[in-house]
Order: C-alpha cells, then sequence, then structure tokens
C-alpha cells in the first residue's frame, strides 16, 4: 500500500520514497511488537494508525483526484497520533487535565485547521500546478490574508510543540529512574522529528510534486528514529530482566538481605526499595541492616509486594517507590528471582543470630566467671587471711607467756605451719585473681608471675588499660601458656608481646623449646583456644617439631 501511495516519486526520489516505505513498515512492526505490553493498546493502536497514515500523506505525489483530501487529512492526522501514543506511552492513559487540553488544542489546530485551509485556498497556493485534475472545495480568499491565516497557524503549531516539549520534560522528571531510562529515547526522537517536520512545513511545503524534496526525506528518516527509540525502550525492560537474573547469580554465598537489596535496587534503579524479611523466631520483620520494622499498610503509596517460599509460608516483603507501580511485572520478576536468594539469606541471618545469641551468652560467663573470681579473692582476703594473721597473733602472745620448753617448741611449730598456711592462701588468691591486675594491669601482675618462673621471660606487654573482662582474659591466656612452656617444651627462654592492634588486642608467647605442641581434646592448648573464642577472638598455634612453640591470640577489644 506504501509503494503504491508514492508509486509516482519511486522515479525521481527512490531513495526518498523507499525511505517512506520503511517508516511504515517500521510503525506496523512496532505496533506488533507493543500490542503484548500491558495498559498499551491505545499506543499500539495510535503507532498502527500512524504507520497507516504516513503512505497516504503521500497520495499528493499523484497529483490528480481526491490526492490533495487525502494527503492533507493523513499528513495532519499522523502528528496527532503520534502525539497520542507518546503521552500515552508508558502508562496507557493521559496523566493529568494539561495533557488532555493539549491534546485536544492540536486535533483542533493541526488537522482541523488545514482541512479548512483547503476550503479557503486555491489549489495552487498548495503547490499544485495550473490545470492540475484534483478535487477541491471551499472559495478561495484574498492571497494576503490567507498567508496571514498559514502564519498565524505556523505560529500557534509552535507554541504546541514548546507545549509538548514541556509535558515531556515534566514527565521525565517525575518517573522513577527506570521509566525515565525507558522513555527517554522516544520522548527525544519525537522532539526532534517534530521540530524537524515544523521547520520543514513553514519553510518548504510543497507536497504536490512527483518529485520528493531533500527535506523531506530528511523527515522521513527522523521519523525512522521513533519506532527505533519504543524499540529500545521494549528492549531495556527486556534487559532489566536480565539484569535481575545476572545480578542475583553473581550474589555472595551466602546470600545476605543487604546484598540482595543492592541487587534489587540497581536492577530497578530504585534507591528507595528496602526488603523486610520475616522472622519467624521473632514474629516480626527486620530490614537489610537488621533493623526491626514494620511493613507499611495496604493504603500507603508504595508499592508493597509479600514474597512467600516455595511452601507458601511468609518471607518477606519487599516495597519500592510508588512510581514503580508501572513496572510492577519487572518488580516481581525479580521478587521471584530473588525468592531462594532470600531464603538463604534468612537462614544466615538466623544462624547469625543464634551465633551471637552463644557468643553473648559465652561473654556472660567469662564475665560471670571473672566476678566469681574476684569474689573469691576478696573472701579470702579479708576473711580466711584475716582470721588466720589473728591466730597467728594470738600464738605470738602465748609464745611470749609460755616458760615450759615444750610448750614453746608446739607453738613454734604451729606459727611456722601457720606461716605455711598463710604462703598458700596468698599464692591461691593470686592464682584466683591478682589484686596487682586489677590495681596496675596486665604489665604488673605478668612481672609478678614471670619473677618466679625457672625460664627466663622478655615482657614487651603495652601499659595500657583494657575491659577487665579483656584484662583478665588475656592474663590467664598467657599463664597458662607459660605453664605449658615450663612444663612441657624443655625452653630456656621466652618472649611474651602484648599489642593493641585497631580492633583488638594482639598477644604472643613464643619459646625455644622443642616444639612439636598439638591441639588434642580436653588437652591444655584445646583449653587455651576455648578461653580465647569465649573473648571473641581466636588462637593460632604455630609449633614445628624442634623450632619452638608461638602461641598467638587476636582478642577483640
Amino acid at each position: 500500500m506504501a509503494t503504491i501511495c508514492e508509486w509516482p516519486a519511486f522515479g525521481h526520489s527512490p531513495l526518498a520514497a523507499g525511505a517512506n516505505v520503511a517508516v511504515t513498515v517500521a510503525f506496523i512492526l512496532t505496533a506488533a511488537m507493543l500490542n503484548g505490553e500491558e495498559s498499551l493498546g491505545s499506543v499500539t493502536g495510535a503507532l498502527a494508525l500512524g504507520g497507516l497514515l504516513w503512505p497516504l500523506s503521500w497520495t499528493a505525489t499523484w497529483v490528480a483526484g481526491p490526492s490533495a483530501l487525502v494527503s492533507s487529512f493523513a499528513y495532519s492526522h499522523f502528528w496527532i497520533c503520534i502525539g497520542w501514543g507518546v503521552l500515552r506511552y508508558p502508562t496507557g492513559r493521559l496523566r493529568n487535565n494539561v495533557e488532555r487540553s493539549l491534546l485536544a488544542t492540536a486535533v483542533l489546530v493541526v488537522p482541523v485547521a488545514n482541512l479548512a485551509l483547503i476550503g479557503i485556498a486555491r489549489p495552487q497556493w498548495f503547490g499544485y500546478p495550473d490545470g492540475a485534475d484534483v478535487w477541491w472545495y471551499g472559495s478561495p480568499i484574498e492571497h494576503g490574508t490567507y498567508n496571514l491565516v498559514v502564519w498565524i497557524l505556523d505560529g500557534i503549531t509552535l507554541v504546541l510543540a514548546g507545549a509538548f516539549l514541556l509535558v515531556v520534560r515534566d514527565r521525565l522528571r517525575r518517573y522513577s529512574e527506570l521509566d525515565r531510562r525507558i522513555f527517554q529515547p522516544v520522548a527525544i526522537a519525537v522532539l526532534v522529528a517534530f521540530l524537524l517536520a515544523a521547520a520543514v512545513n513553514i519553510s518548504a511545503y510543497n507536497p504536490s510534486s512527483d518529485r520528493i524534496e531533500p527535506e523531506f526525506a530528511a523527515v522521513s528518516l527522523t521519523l525512522l528514529t521513533i519506532p527505533v527509540a519504543f524499540t529500545i525502550a521494549v528492549l531495556r525492560r527486556v534487559f532489566v530482566r536480565a539484569r535481575i537474573a545476572q545480578l542475583l547469580a553473581t550474589l555472595p554465598s551466602p546470600p545476605t538481605v543487604r546484598a540482595v537489596r543492592t541487587a534489587l535496587r540497581t536492577a530497578l534503579h530504585d534507591d528507595s526499595a528496602e526488603i523486610l524479611l520475616w522472622l519467624p523466631e521473632e514474629e516480626g520483620h527486620v530490614d537489610a541492616d537488621g533493623v526491626t520494622r514494620q511493613p507499611p499498610s495496604t493504603e500507603a503509596a508504595e508499592l508493597i509486594m509479600k514474597v512467600r517460599t516455595s511452601t507458601g509460608a511468609p518471607l518477606a516483603v519487599i516495597t519500592a517507590a510508588p512510581t514503580m507501580r508501572r513496572n510492577s511485572d519487572l518488580v516481581t520478576a525479580a521478587v521471584q528471582a530473588s525468592v531462594l536468594a532470600l531464603e538463604n539469606a534468612r537462614l544466615h541471618a538466623t544462624v547469625a543470630a543464634q551465633l551471637d545469641a552463644v557468643r553473648t551468652s559465652r561473654a556472660r560467663l567469662v564475665e560471670a566467671g571473672l566476678h566469681e573470681r574476684r569474689r573469691l579473692e576478696r573472701d579470702l582476703h579479708d576473711g580466711a587471711q584475716q582470721r588466720l594473721l589473728a591466730l597467728a597473733t594470738r600464738l605470738g602472745l602465748a609464745r611470749a607467756k609460755a616458760t615450759d620448753p615444750d610448750t614453746i617448741s608446739a607453738i613454734d611449730a604451729a606459727r611456722e605451719d601457720l606461716r605455711h598456711a598463710l604462703a598458700d592462701l596468698r599464692s591461691l588468691a593470686r592464682g584466683i585473681h591478682p589484686a596487682v591486675l586489677s590495681q596496675g594491669g596486665l604489665r604488673p601482675a605478668l612481672e609478678v608471675v614471670t619473677a618466679a618462673l625457672p625460664v627466663e621471660v622478655e615482657l614487651d606487654v603495652t601499659a595500657e588499660r583494657f575491659d577487665a573482662v579483656l584484662e583478665a582474659g588475656a592474663y590467664y591466656t598467657i599463664c597458662e601458656a607459660l605453664t605449658n612452656t615450663v612444663k612441657h617444651a624443655g625452653a630456656t627462654r621466652a618472649m611474651v608481646t602484648v599489642r593493641h592492634d585497631g580492633a583488638v588486642v594482639r598477644i604472643d608467647v613464643a619459646d625455644d623449646g622443642k616444639g612439636g605442641a598439638v591441639e588434642v581434646d580436653n588437652g591444655g592448648l584445646a583449653g587455651l583456644a576455648d578461653r580465647v573464642r569465649a573473648l571473641g577472638g581466636a588462637l593460632v598455634i604455630a609449633s614445628p617439631s624442634g623450632g619452638g612453640t608461638r602461641l598467638t591470640a587476636n582478642i577483640p577489644c
């Protein structure tokens, strides 16, 4: 049909005529491509009708019969169809009264006024040669008046084009980032075509020839960008679905809710998208940052989607910006693709929460043990030791009053036994919790310990004070490590280093012994590792045979 409508032009302007045929085919194919898109029925209809009207507008190349009326009617209504389709894309409807008024005004000015011009003009004023056998109607007015009317209508057309530009710009500003990326190519292509066509119509309107001038060929080639832009928009939606799958496929293992949220936000171009994960144990929702939150009500403006597991149990609630309602199908695709990742993330979050609970409980046990040690040390110092000192005083008084040699000898023996008992009691109290540790810190407490050891120990210990639980844990860890060195390593020298390294306290205990130490169940090294883990840290043992032993503990502070 397109070829027949402009058949006379193929002889003189084959490239331009072929471009017009391509415009027709491109618009029809684009309408067919968009036909399956939800809520785009009016858009596909407008594009299909525009594709049919464009070749009809070139029936003017026949320069005979009704070609003038048909071409004028088709050309003016073609632009109305394009404007209609763009204003209704991608939602399928006009947004407000401004857009409705703009479209109604365009219908009155472009097609109606154009058909009215035929009624007040001569065929020659439209570019037809004298004696052309074309159908005409109406009575011509004075030529100068006619030119004035044409200029007025051209000015109104430019105003409408400017208003259309403002409406499109406002739409782009209000759209979501995803809709903006989809709509932008269409808007740019249509605006360029509108402006170019308006300039050609004002400066060189002469459709009544069997030759297509280069400027009209430029309009045709520009129009080809409109279906291309629509195709790009459709492909971008397809690419979004593919990008969702790609991003979710590259999630870390195990996935986290934050990683899934980042993938969704990136794919949907919506930084407000949020995932509220349902935790059955707590009977509540938490966001990707672990903060307890209530999902928005159904009356809220946000797009709200409930996600369920493969068994139908509640899994999460996903919220997105209100502007994403238009792309709810893409959000649905993203949700369906992320169900498995969210299930894994919830399982990971549950295990992490249980692990945190175990760590917290273990830390409480360590702290309780420290308090109990302090209490025992205090009870021994303030109770049993004071009573034994009082007993020593009484024995001293009895020794001074006694005159019988046997009695004096018995009292001296008792005093010696009491002295040893006091020494054992003080040693026991220091072992339970040395007072110098609480009063002076880690370094003075270790100096007391190492002074009594049979091996030379070099101390490189910071004088910085730490939390009491950490200091006690570090103290007993070092003491047990040095005890193992004395008992099993056969070492002559040891080195103890304690440093504050960022967020951890780093402890190194190294000796020059025989090495070969291994961690066994219920062994001393296993107890050391358990003590460090109870403080949230980690213990590394390096003990090559014949190369000494090094214990390194990193405890968070």
